[in-house]
């Protein structure tokens, strides 16, 4: 038995109380059956905690302590450990235990394997979200480990504070300190690549007869028109990762608004059924129908069962995180009838009447909207077209030539219209709403 064997029954303990922890926290707010399995799950992990901790004195006995002369005593504890491999989560472990305690620890491993894995199950049934360890980005930690410092630095100078919202509600996988070391870093990749390109353009340029590169001529002129678009490069990718969270965060928010009116009617039917208020958002969390508003309604669910709130703050911890007004509006309304002991199902039935009066609003301002490109899709596409072929054609077959004949003109025109067609349906595709 070597010092890697105590190492590994002590990161086997650490990772079991990690789990207790986590299942202790939901415990207090689960019900019925779900509440029966996390208990029946501890239990197995206390269990497998105590046959663990039991091997740890024979193992730093055997580790640290120099044999005595009576080691026969020693030699019979070395004897009783034994050395068990298992695989938990996809992970091969090996820890050494008492042998006499080989086969409870199975028991208890197989235990609490399949409640957690039945407790998995239920939650997904229920619309329950588990967290998710993803592998850090290789870019970020690369980063991190360039500019960790001076981003830390900036923020704490006061610097990018509105930036931390702007990616919560952009739902960007990002802490503030991380995105701001991603600016810096994106921005020195830009200033190598715009020096690069100044050396370039500064001794070379493309001849224009021939699609070859050829020796500059250097003047002043050319040195300052060369540094001012090489600067952009850095200014640019700068900008356009601060600005990049807003953006993102306002097209969701347009997605949402979309959604909302039909996801408060749904909400408004289950809540008419007398359900338990969190079950709500459970369900909503299960479908498929609404991919926006379940993210946010995915928040909810997290801080309640993960973090501990009460279904109140979450609500409104989640309101000042959501990148849409109406639905911080909704989740503080809720969260206001709730606490004030009013009727959800009376609230939600006049919101579901207020976001559809302004869902109708919306559609005919469309409606209007398409009218409007319409008249200018016949006036670009249909007349226009067959106006200018017409002068062409007087144009050609008069005294003044440009050079082209009638199947020339004709092509051309062709080809114009369906780039403008094609223009048209893409923008109209932009514009069209969801629902």
């Amino acid at each position: 038995m070597t010092l890697k064997n105590l190492k590994h029954n002590i990161e086997e303990e650490r990772e079991i109380v990690k789990e207790m922890n986590v299942l202790i926290s939901q415990r207090d707010i689960r019900v019925g059956r779900e509440r029966e399995l996390i208990s029946k799950t501890i239990v197995s992990l206390t269990e497998l905690l105590r046959i663990i901790n039991d091997s740890i004195p024979a193992l730093v006995k055997n580790t640290f302590v120099i044999k005595s002369l009576g080691g026969e005593k020693e030699a019979k504890e070395v004897k009783e450990l034994v050395s068990v491999k298992f695989s938990k989560d996809g992970v091969q472990k090996d820890i050494t235990i008492n042998e006499q305690d080989k086969r409870k620890f199975f028991e208890e491993l197989s235990l609490s394997d399949s409640t957690l894995k039945r407790l998995r199950k239920e939650d997904r049934t229920a619309g329950v979200i588990s967290i998710v360890f993803k592998k850090p980005s290789a870019y970020a930690k690369i980063s991190n480990k360039f500019f960790s410092n001076l981003s830390n630095r900036i923020i704490e100078n006061g610097y990018f504070k509105s930036l931390g919202g702007d990616l919560r509600k952009a739902n960007i996988p990002f802490i503030l300190n991380t995105y701001v070391s991603i600016m810096l870093f994106s921005a020195m990749l830009a200033v190598f690549f715009a020096l690069f390109l100044f050396v370039f353009l500064l001794f070379f340029t493309i001849r224009a007869e021939m699609p070859i590169i050829i020796l500059a001529e250097l003047s002043a002129a050319r040195v300052f028109i060369n540094a001012i678009v090489c600067l952009a490069f850095p200014i640019a990718a700068f900008l356009g990762l601060y600005i990049y969270p807003v953006l993102e965060a306002s097209g969701i928010s347009k997605k949402i608004n979309q959604e909302l009116p039909f996801v408060t009617m749904h909400m408004s039917a289950i809540a008419g059924s007398g359900i338990e208020p969190t079950q709500i958002f459970k369900i909503i969390a299960l479908g498929k129908e609404y991919p926006y508003t379940k993210s946010e309604i995915k928040k909810v669910i997290n801080q309640v069962n993960i973090y501990g709130y009460d279904l109140v703050s979450a609500l409104k911890n989640s309101a000042k995180s959501t990148s849409s007004l109406k639905l911080s509006e909704l989740f503080n309304g809720m969260a206001t009838s709730i606490s004030t002991g009013g009727s959800l199902t009376d609230f939600l039935n006049q919101r579901t009447e207020t976001l559809l009066f302004d869902y109708k609003i919306e559609r005919e301002k469309s409606t209007r909207s398409a009218e409007t490109f319409m008249d200018i899709y016949i006036s670009m596409v249909i007349a226009a077209p067959m106006i200018m072929m017409l002068l062409l054609i007087l144009i050609s077959v008069g005294p003044i030539s440009i050079g082209l004949s009638a199947g020339a003109l004709t092509i051309i025109i062709i080809s114009i219209v369906a780039l403008i067609n094609v223009a048209f349906l893409a923008f109209l595709h932009l514009k069209q709403p969801v629902y």
